[in-house]
Formats: structure tokens, C-alpha cells, sequence
């Protein structure tokens, strides 16, 4: 069991009867994960992250795995200026984090958006540095704007780890989730552009053979949209 560690936060007994009650009455709900749902500690100035894991059975047991993941990721990126700071994982399943007063890139404003996207990409190579790759970047909420100039990546659920000696595999996962945050810095900068003019923007964006899958698919199902509203307008 791995418990909270800083003496300025509340003990680990008071903040498991929080959480406790929290998850019963599903209140102070701040966002919703992959594991289930994210709760705010905010009590006397102090404001803290809670991901708590929801379902039953085994769903619950796979988003408490995910859980312990995230937690193990997050230990490894202890000192990263821009990733939260986790404080610890209580009972095996009650993930605490640093709360970030931050604005999601989506809704946010940059001050000086080359400084930002430089310190951003800089943010990109420590993480990878560590043997972590975040892979799901694109994902405009999992990126935070700090007082209009400073990057937060979080929500570290499907991050890729890095195993040491031989694991295939991993490896091959690993590349694909490091390009993903690369082909995310890059269309974050550009405001989402197309592939081509992403591509001569700059050379760090390559689409995947995943990306390329889904935009295949995309383009059929609007495809096949517009015929079915056209024939619908036509015959109605």
C-alpha cells in the first residue's frame, strides 16, 4: 500500500472517509477518466486530485490495475516541471495528485504561443527521456495552459512505458505512442490543419498507420451522412 507523502496534507484516515463518502454520494465529481471518476479535495485552501476507480466486477478490477499503472508512471516522472506531483496511491486504488490550476489548451490563452510550444516540446522529450510516452496528447483536455504561458500535461491512463531488455511488443507500442505525442505537439500548434499541410509545416508530424485507418473510416461515415440527409431531403 502506498500512502500520502507530504506531512502539509491531510492524514491518510481523513482522507480515505472523504473519499469514502464522495464515492457513495458521487459529489465533488471534478471529471470523468478512463478509470472512472476524478474527484477535488478543497478543504481550508488546499485542493488535491482524487481518481477513483467506478463499475463492478471486472471492470473495476481492470480500471484499478490502470489505476496502479497510472501511479507507477507518475513515479516516474517525480521532479518533471509540468507533470502534477502524485502524493501517493491509497488502499491500492485512490490515486492523489497535485491539483493544477490550469485552463485546457481548448478554451485557454497563450501569451506567447512559440515560447509556449518550444517549453511544450522540451515537456514532450523529458517524458520520453524517462521512458514514458503520454499517447493521447491530441486529447486538447489532457493539455493545460499555468497563467497563459506554461504547459501541464496530465491524465497519464494509457500511457506507454518503456520496459528495459527484450520486449518487442512494448517496443513497438512504445514507438507508436511517442509518435502520437509528437503528431499531438504538432497539431496543437497548428490548430488542428490538415495532414499535408501539417507535413510541410513541420517535419516532426508523420501520420500513422492508425491515424491514416481512422481517417479512412471518418471520411466514409461522413460520406455516407450527407448521401443518407440528401436522400432524405429529396424523398421527404
Amino acid at each position: 500500500m502506498q500512502t500520502l507523502r507530504d506531512p502539509d496534507l491531510p492524514t491518510e484516515s481523513e482522507l480515505l472517509q472523504w473519499i469514502r463518502k464522495r464515492t457513495k454520494t458521487r459529489s465533488n465529481v471534478f471529471s470523468y477518466g478512463y478509470q472512472g471518476h476524478v474527484y477535488l479535495y478543497d478543504h481550508e485552501g488546499r485542493r488535491l486530485i482524487i481518481k477513483a476507480p467506478t463499475g463492478w466486477g471486472p471492470v473495476r478490477l481492470i480500471y484499478r490495475a490502470m489505476l496502479r499503472n497510472e501511479y507507477k508512471v507518475y513515479s516516474k516522472l517525480a521532479g518533471i516541471n509540468g507533470v502534477p506531483r502524485c502524493y501517493g496511491l491509497l488502499e491500492g486504488r485512490y490515486l492523489a495528485l497535485e491539483y493544477v490550476d490550469g485552463i485546457p489548451i481548448r478554451k485557454a490563452k497563450i501569451r506567447d504561443r512559440d515560447a509556449f510550444f518550444s517549453r511544450l516540446l522540451e515537456l514532450i522529450e523529458q517524458l520520453h527521456g524517462a521512458g514514458v510516452a503520454h499517447g493521447d496528447m491530441k486529447k486538447k483536455d489532457n493539455v493545460l495552459v499555468v497563467g497563459g504561458r506554461e504547459p501541464c500535461v496530465i491524465d497519464f491512463g494509457v500511457a506507454v512505458v518503456k520496459k528495459p531488455g527484450f520486449a518487442p511488443i512494448n517496443r513497438y507500442l512504445y514507438r507508436i505512442a511517442k509518435r502520437f505525442d509528437f503528431n499531438a505537439w504538432v497539431k496543437l500548434k497548428t490548430g488542428f490543419k490538415t495532414s499535408a499541410l501539417m507535413e510541410r509545416e513541420d517535419e516532426r508530424y508523420e501520420r500513422t498507420g492508425v491515424e491514416t485507418f481512422a481517417r479512412w473510416v471518418k471520411r466514409r461515415y461522413v460520406k455516407l451522412k450527407k448521401g443518407l440527409i440528401a436522400y432524405g431531403r429529396k424523398y421527404h
